[in-house]
């Protein structure tokens, strides 16, 4: 397990954790973008709502086959470069899509913003892992995920008005102009820590095994990355559609249905920060895992209500659910993770449990889309990704015992 100091000599910088926020904003920023204009996508593309999710999920499935290997390179390449390849790589997607009105070169820009943002988490929990101390870490971990919902929030408050004026096209280039000079500010901030932190002397590092590269992951470590894919499969599914369920299902205006991506965002980060400071001080967090899950299943039984007595009201309150409780779940997810691995495998562990995240994200639209598609209605997509919600409280409770056995 890894094993976090707690001598204040090992505090980072607060600057380190802007630019972990950033990098995790910056990674989906892309297909929050897609989200929260996909009616106008599915419109100006001519597409179906089922070929729309098939978009989306190439991202993740793009991302979840990369991640495993791109986290074994976590903890080996110098953060900077890492930091780099997330941001220059969702400002190519970005100007790939641009670049014709096609489906083929929206989808070859989704399968690049997958791979950028594959690093994502490898990349941050590595720091945090090595930076930290033990006290910063639970709190950094919560803020450092909320950076996933500031990204959403930014794209659902900004792309439905640029759609709206502009179309996708323009509204793509405007997104890669905008993460040029954040690109540029995150290499020089994280350049400057890196260099102060080398000049001073750091605590002793731990023991390290004989050969740290054949150390193999804990149990605990597959099942926290059963449990990515299962939430994954819950939230993605509902974050992607919610706009189109807004639009297609109650008949809202585009750029309300938009903010929903915002208002997701808002509720997004206040929950990631709050259960990061709760799960800083919970021996096993896992619990954590099993409430949130059965908020998910919650939120979608007040998504179908809306749909069936047409009640706005009623898919408001889903929306909270979901931001509030089961989209939280990533933070306790993460925390465990570094954990539960070893010193030398915390980029390696990431990046598997962010290949079944990823894998999940992937698979949520694509279910839902294709639901959507044979049945016409949002209901039975949302009972779908209500079943995976079921199975992470059964892994998180088989976790929850793992764990307990194991003190």
């Amino acid at each position: 397990m890894t094993r976090p100091t707690s001598d204040a000599s090992n505090r980072a910088p607060g600057v380190l954790l802007v630019v972990l926020m950033g990098a995790m904003a910056i990674g989906p920023v892309f297909n929050y973008a897609l989200g929260s204009l996909s009616a106008l996508i599915v419109d100006e593309y001519g597409i179906t709502e089922g070929q729309y999710g098939f978009i989306l999920a190439a991202v993740y499935i793009s991302a979840g086959v990369t991640a495993t290997f791109l986290g074994v390179l976590a903890d080996k390449l110098a953060p900077r470069f890492q930091i780099a390849l997330i941001f220059s790589g969702i400002v190519v997607a970005f100007l790939v899509s641009a670049m014709w009105q096609s489906f083929v070169v929206l989808l070859a820009a989704a399968l690049i913003a997958g791979v950028a943002q594959s690093f994502s988490n490898p990349a941050t929990n590595r720091l945090i892992a090595q930076r930290t101390s033990f006290t910063q870490r639970g709190r950094w971990m919560g803020w450092k995920q909320s950076g996933v919902q500031m990204g959403l929030l930014i794209s659902g408050l900004t792309f439905p008005f640029l759609g709206a004026a502009f179309g996708w096209q323009t509204s793509a280039l405007i997104g890669a102009a905008a993460c040029v000079p954040a690109l540029v500010i995150a290499w020089l901030i994280i350049t400057k820590v890196e260099r102060d932190i080398a000049a001073r002397p750091l605590p002793p590092a731990p023991a390290k095994p004989a050969a740290p590269g054949r150390e193999k992951l804990p149990t605990a470590v597959w099942l926290f990355s059963l449990v990515a894919f299962l939430n994954a499969v819950g939230t993605q599914g509902v974050t992607v559609y919610s706009s189109l369920f807004a639009v297609r299902a109650l008949d809202f205006p585009l750029t309300v249905a938009g903010m929903i991506i915002g208002v997701i965002g808002v509720l997004g980060i206040l929950s990631r920060i709050g259960w990061g400071r709760v799960a800083g001080r919970m021996a096993r967090p896992s619990v954590l895992i099993q409430i949130m899950s059965l908020g998910g299943v919650v939120g979608l039984a007040f998504l179908i209500a809306a749909e069936a007595f047409q009640q706005g009201w009623l898919m408001w309150l889903g929306i909270a659910f979901h931001a509030a409780l089961p989209l939280a779940a990533n933070v306790i997810i993460n925390s465990g993770t570094v954990a539960a691995a070893p010193a030398a495998k915390v980029g390696a562990a990431s990046g598997l449990v962010a290949t079944g995240m990823y894998l999940g994200f992937g698979a949520g639209p694509l279910i839902v889309g294709q639901l959507v598609d044979l049945t016409g209605g949002f209901t039975a997509g949302w009972i779908a990704v209500g079943v995976t919600y079921v199975a992470s409280v059964v892994v998180a409770i088989i976790l929850s015992r793992l764990q307990k056995r194991s003190e």
